[in-house]
């Protein structure tokens, strides 16, 4: 689907991006502590919530190449029908997983954003902070689902 091949291309981006900003925190933050000169109190927490969202978000990409949840055996050892049905099993799964992480994901982004609670240096609101595990669990479902459906679909046999 061109939807979320396109969607895929941005997230890349935005996570390459997010990486590079991390690294140059970082690394300003380890020179200015080291040679006395400045020091960025938030960096740690910067570099935190860099590394939090990158995970989360790119995981979704792991998922689209099906790098996530697998066991490499099960296709060797079964026939495409068996592997199939097993597939299926994994989507609804890993998708019931994800719609609950989402849900209680929203609550609690949503009691923190309505309480106002901020993150302690950067003073960004905690609830935005928060909401990047769910919304990137539901990502992940999204192209896992996706990349199980294109490789039941397929026409190899095993």
């Amino acid at each position: 689907m061109k939807i979320l091949e396109g969607f895929k291309k941005v997230m890349e981006f935005v996570v390459v991006i997010i990486m590079m900003l991390m690294v140059a925190v970082i690394f300003l933050a380890t020179v200015g502590r080291y040679t006395g000169i400045f020091s960025i109190p938030w960096s740690e927490e910067f570099a935190r919530y860099c590394m939090v969202a990158m995970v989360y978000l790119a995981s979704m990409l792991a998922a689209d190449k099906g790098s996530h949840f697998a066991v490499e055996v099960v296709p060797m050892l079964f026939p495409k029908k068996v592997v199939n049905v097993i597939c299926v099993i994994n989507i609804i799964i890993v998708d019931l997983f994800s719609v609950f992480i989402l849900k209680q994901g929203w609550k609690i982004a949503s009691k923190m954003l309505s309480q106002g609670k901020l993150t302690p240096m950067l003073e960004w609101p905690l609830g935005i902070v928060y909401m990047v595990i769910p919304v990137g669990l539901v990502l992940m479902a999204i192209y896992y689902t996706a990349y199980n459906i294109r490789k039941i679909r397929s026409k190899e046999e095993k």
